[in-house]
């Protein structure tokens, strides 16, 4: 938002120090990240880039303080890319009354077993990533009447009923009508591909994963809902996450995953069969190291200082596969990466309009 009207003023960036840490001798002082930037009147002369203690001279420096052009990642609503579309999971609008804790459901099912049907898992991000189950009461509409000769179910549906009625909210109101059910119904037939929406900066990967089609997700987690394996792989590496860190915002100092920031955005170039099937063979030794550690909750498999070994090296062969798909030279650094990343990102968008 902020640096298309700083270049729109005929400015430009003359120098810039890229991240670096900042700290003090104070005690318990706060990890500090920095960047340090000088803007000019647009020149002819080169700019400077100071990256790990050495200086760079290159003709331009872009928002994102890398070398190349003054592009702008915009939000869209539609990929990129030849991916799947991303969506958020389902909001429940029911003021918490279709939904469940472990000792409500088993209550439900020792007095009504017939509700089982109607009950399924729940997951956003933070019960995802710290391995916490709640339910939730998922009831079509053709389900509706039979389920609602359950009491306890039936007086749950009044309940929501009545939030919605009493909302300020008029799309609330107009829900009053389908109150057996979340505002979405969405699920996957297969398989689905949670992302959480929010995940700690200290990580090196997002811990995504893969449902079963009898999960629901809560709107605080992103879904691709019955995709290909392989896209989980492209996702999962440092290569998108030098992308999200450069595009997305941040939630306090967690990442903010972004559909229309980050994934819609992210310039994946067009893939073979035979590429497709190298980044599935990848995805299923990552999930098979996570299998070896069924102790753990996402949260400790991807602590950046806890991290199992067979994991990490799983990750890192996934990354290198992700890697050749944009050039066969390995990259030296994140910063060529993500340079690499906004080139492709230029040339993509440049087709885009030209189509």
């Amino acid at each position: 938002m902020l640096w298309p009207h700083i270049f729109g003023k005929e400015l430009e960036i003359g120098f810039a120090h890229q991240s670096f840490k900042w700290s003090n001798n104070a005690k318990g002082s706060a990890g500090v990240t920095c960047v340090i930037i000088g803007i000019r009147n647009v020149t002819n002369e080169v700019a400077t880039v100071f990256r790990g203690g050495i200086a760079q001279t290159v003709k331009v420096i872009s928002a994102y303080l890398t070398t190349g052009s003054n592009v702008i990642v915009w939000k869209r609503s539609k990929p990129l890319s030849d991916i799947p579309k991303m969506s958020y999971g389902n909001k429940p609008v029911d003021g918490g009354n279709l939904i469940l804790s472990d000792t409500e459901k088993e209550s439900l099912l020792t007095e009504f077993p017939a509700a089982e049907k109607y009950i399924r898992k729940l997951l956003g991000a933070s019960e995802y990533i710290k391995g916490i189950y709640r339910w939730c009461l998922w009831i079509s509409d053709e389900e509706a009447e039979a389920a609602a000769k359950i009491k306890p179910i039936q007086e749950r549906i009044g309940k929501v009923k009545e939030m919605r009625l009493a909302s300020c909210d008029r799309s609330a109101n107009e829900m009053a009508t389908t109150a057996h059910r979340f505002r979405e119904q969405k699920c996957s037939k297969k398989t689905t591909i949670i992302v959480p929406a929010t995940t700690s900066e200290r990580r090196e990967y997002i811990p995504m994963g893969f449902l079963e089609p009898d999960t629901i997700l809560t709107n605080l987690a992103q879904a691709l809902y019955d995709p290909e394996p392989w896209i989980f792989g492209v996702i999962s590496t440092i290569t998108h996450m030098v992308w999200v860190r450069a595009t997305c915002g941040m939630l306090e100092t967690r990442i903010r995953y972004s559909s229309a920031l980050c994934y819609n955005t992210f310039p994946i170039p067009g893939l073979t069969e035979t590429q497709k099937q190298t980044i599935t063979m990848h995805v299923f030794e990552v999930l098979e190291e996570r299998e070896k550690h069924p102790e753990k909750t996402m949260a400790q498999l991807y602590d950046p200082d806890k991290m199992p070994d067979g994991l990490r090296e799983a990750h890192h062969q996934l990354d290198l596969a992700v890697d050749r798909l944009y050039r066969h030279k390995p990259f030296a650094s994140d910063e060529e990466r993500l340079e690499h990343l906004f080139k492709l990102y230029e040339v993509m968008i440049a087709k885009e309009k030209l189509a």
